[in-house]
C-alpha cells in the first residue's frame, strides 16, 4: 500500500501474528522449561542415590512423552521470517534436552543388568551427561526465548553474548 509520500506502509496483521505467536511461544516455552526444571531435579537426584531407577525411568518416560509433544507444537508455529533460525536454534536445543533424557533412561536401564556392580561408574557417566545435556539445552533455551518474546521488528534476532551484553549495558 503505497502512502502520500511514496514509502509503503507496514499491514497491521504483522503486529497481530507476531502477538500471537509470542503468546504461544510464551505459554509452551513456560511449559517446557518447568518440565525440564524436574527433569534436571530428576536426573540430579539419580545421580546422589536418592531416586531409584526404576521410579526414575517412569517419571523420564513421562517428560520425554510431553516434551515430544511440545517439539511438536514448536515444529507446527508460524515464527516471523526474522525469527527463524532461533526458532530452529529452539527446537534444536528441545531435541537435545530430549536425548539427555533419553541418555539418562539408558543409565538408568544398564542399572537393570543382573551382571552390573551396583556402583557402576559407566551408569553415573550416562546420568552425568544426561544432567549436561538438559541443563545447558535448558540455559540456552531461556537465552533465545528472551529473545523471541521481545524481538522489536526492524531490529535484529540475535542471541549471541555480545548481543545480549551490549542490550544490558544499554
Amino acid at each position: 500500500m503505497p502512502t502520500l509520500f511514496g514509502g509503503r506502509r507496514r499491514p497491521f496483521s504483522h503486529g497481530k501474528e507476531l502477538a500471537t505467536y509470542r503468546s504461544e511461544v510464551a505459554e509452551l516455552t513456560r511449559r517446557v522449561d518447568t518440565t525440564l526444571a524436574e527433569v534436571a531435579d530428576a536426573i540430579d537426584a539419580l545421580r546422589r542415590r536418592a531416586l531409584d531407577p526404576d521410579e526414575a525411568v517412569a517419571r523420564l518416560t513421562d517428560y520425554e512423552e510431553m516434551l515430544d509433544g511440545a517439539s511438536e507444537e514448536m515444529q507446527g508455529m508460524l515464527a516471523p521470517e526474522e525469527l527463524h533460525g532461533l526458532h530452529m536454534e529452539y527446537e534444536a536445543n528441545l531435541e537435545r534436552a530430549l536425548r539427555g533424557v533419553v541418555t539418562t533412561q539408558r543409565g538408568c536401564g544398564l542399572t537393570r543388568l543382573p551382571h552390573r556392580p551396583k556402583e557402576d561408574e559407566e551408569v553415573a557417566g550416562y546420568y552425568k551427561r544426561g544432567h549436561q545435556n538438559v541443563l545447558h539445552a535448558r540455559l540456552r533455551m531461556q537465552e533465545l526465548v528472551d529473545v523471541l518474546l521481545t524481538w522489536v521488528p526492524g531490529k535484529s534476532a540475535d542471541a549471541t553474548l555480545a548481543t545480549r551484553l551490549h542490550r544490558d549495558e544499554a
